[in-house]
């Protein structure tokens, strides 16, 4: 197995778009939560979200034209061409993986009418009609376009995880020799009437009528849901001796991955974690670590009444010395941003090993029961040190653990 570096990342994120700004907003804890301004949400419970402040443009039309109807595609593109300048590459070639994970499509809800004596095929006509606005490869279309065909194109849906597993499948691609050059990650924006009327509709939602900055509350005592967000993340993975032999900048290694599917339950987590401490356990593995050897993680940390005491305990079953190691928790400034969650904090983790620090958890007052670990609150910990960890948990009992190495 050939060690994977990190030579190129990009962002588009609510607290900040591009390496640099997403980079000082980890550090400040900045807040990245606020009015929903994209559409009108008078008629739902919550209005607070992890907006992007400006959504990206291009100058070719269809690009153009697909990130107006889909907002997770500008995101894409703009993470992606970021990630690619960064790691010097115009192209893709034949040994070149794209992968990308998403979540839901865009859907014209005017066209759907529901007949009373026929439901589901209303909905059959619904979906035959064309008003799915965008399918979900698009941004890998578009990609191609722009950038030529890749050995492989991949699309990966899969919830909360389908970021992380996007980068854990490009880390083996490269790490076995199957690929010389990856593009991975996610993008997503669940800031539409039926994602938010979905996750409301799950009761999942932190409900409140006026925008909060701190309404996302992981591993807080009076936490009561997650907050969306939106945005994208992608990196480029190479072998580790060409990058260095090309003299390219080197963010981080990639040195484990694990993934488990418990499937205990549709939307609730396993109450005993053991989905979860198999991700983790697996990504040690694939690392050839022992626990004691991880710096820092990065916690799912939804902010959840169900899913964060498990993910506590988790983290507590694999690691022994959990207290000695610092926790973060950046959807309290980010929201969840579903597919891209996994790919934006596994970044979090690169930048952090990089210039030494560990984000803060900055709405987190009073832990709750069960919720226990090394939590990092109010500001940045400045610590240096050699791995992180990061999770990344979602429906269906998917799971997936990625480590990160410092490059020295």
């Amino acid at each position: 197995m050939r060690r994977v570096a990190i030579t190129g990342v990009g962002v588009v994120s609510p607290i900040g778009s591009g390496r640099e700004n997403f980079l000082q907003a980890l550090k400040r804890g900045q807040a990245g939560l606020g009015a929903i301004t994209s559409f009108d949400p008078w008629e739902f419970e919550i209005k607070t979200a992890g907006q992007v402040k400006e959504c990206p443009s291009f100058s070719d039309e269809l690009e153009n034209q697909s990130a107006r109807v889909d907002p997770k595609i500008a995101f894409g593109l703009r993470a992606a061409q970021e990630a690619l300048d960064d790691a010097g590459i115009a192209r893709f070639r034949r040994d070149t993986l794209l992968h990308i994970g998403v979540s839901l499509e865009i859907f014209n809800l005017s066209g759907l009418r529901y007949a009373s004596d026929a439901p589901e095929q209303s909905l059959r006509e619904f979906i035959r009609s064309g008003n799915i606005r965008r399918p979900l490869d698009t941004l890998t279309d578009l990609l191609i376009r722009r950038y030529g065909t890749p050995g492989r194109s991949l699309t990966n849906v899969s919830a909360c995880v389908a970021g992380a597993q996007a980068l854990g499948h490009a880390f083996n691609g490269v790490g076995s020799g199957l690929y010389e050059t990856a593009l991975a990650g996610g993008c997503d924006s669940m800031l539409n009437p039926l994602a938010l009327g979905g996750f409301q509709r799950l009761g999942a939602l932190a409900i409140s009528q006026q925008p909060e900055p701190l309404l996302c509350r992981p591993f807080d005592s009076g936490r009561g849901g997650l907050v969306l967000g939106e945005g994208a993340a992608m990196l480029v993975l190479e072998p580790w001796e060409k990058a260095r032999a090309e003299g390219k900048t080197v963010y981080a290694e990639i040195c484990g991955y694990g993934a488990s599917l418990d499937a205990f339950s549709l939307s609730a987590p396993d109450s005993r974690g053991q989905g979860a401490v198999s991700a983790m356990t697996g990504a040690l593995s694939s690392a050839a670590m022992r626990p004691e050897e991880i710096g820092h993680i990065s916690t799912h940390g939804t902010g959840t009444l169900l899913n964060d005491p498990v993910e506590a305990l988790a983290v507590r079953s694999v690691f022994p010395n959990w207290q000695d190691i610092p926790a973060a928790s950046i959807k309290a400034m980010t929201g969840h941003l579903i597919a891209a969650a996994g790919p934006l904090e596994a970044l979090a983790c690169v930048l952090s090993l990089r210039h030494e620090f560990v984000p803060p958890n900055i709405s987190l007052k009073k832990i709750g029961a069960g919720c226990e670990l090394n939590h990092v609150t109010g500001q940045a910990l400045s610590y240096s040190c050699a791995t992180a960890l990061s999770n990344s948990f979602g429906f269906g009992g998917q799971n997936a653990a990625l480590i990160f190495r410092k490059a020295n």
